[in-house]
């Protein structure tokens, strides 16, 4: 599956808590979701259980099992998009305020 995805993420990996996954993987941010709880919650279960056993993940490890799901179409491109596009930001901002 890794080797023929076109688009490459940080494989750097970031604690990621229940919460975080709970609130940033809502129709309130990717509005793909809004009229499809059932893919919402699917996603949400997806990236916890996706998680290690110290809740971190790497956004390269979400955009492949993102990617699987959209194959095995489970979620749309553009759940998967917005999905990388709400985390990404969320956790560059994370990010750059822990380091500053």
């Amino acid at each position: 599956m890794g080797f023929f995805n076109s688009i490459h993420y940080s494989q750097d990996e970031h604690p990621l808590t229940e919460f975080e996954v709970h609130k940033y993987v809502t129709y309130l941010h990717i509005p793909t979701l809004e009229h499809h709880p059932d893919r919402e919650k699917m996603i949400q279960d997806a990236i916890l259980a996706r998680r290690k056993g110290d809740g971190k993940i790497s956004l390269q490890q979400m955009y492949e099992l993102l990617t699987h799901m959209k194959e095995t179409n489970q979620i749309t491109k553009y759940d998967r998009e917005g999905v990388m596009k709400v985390l990404k930001n969320y956790l560059s901002t994370r990010t750059s305020v822990m380091t500053s």
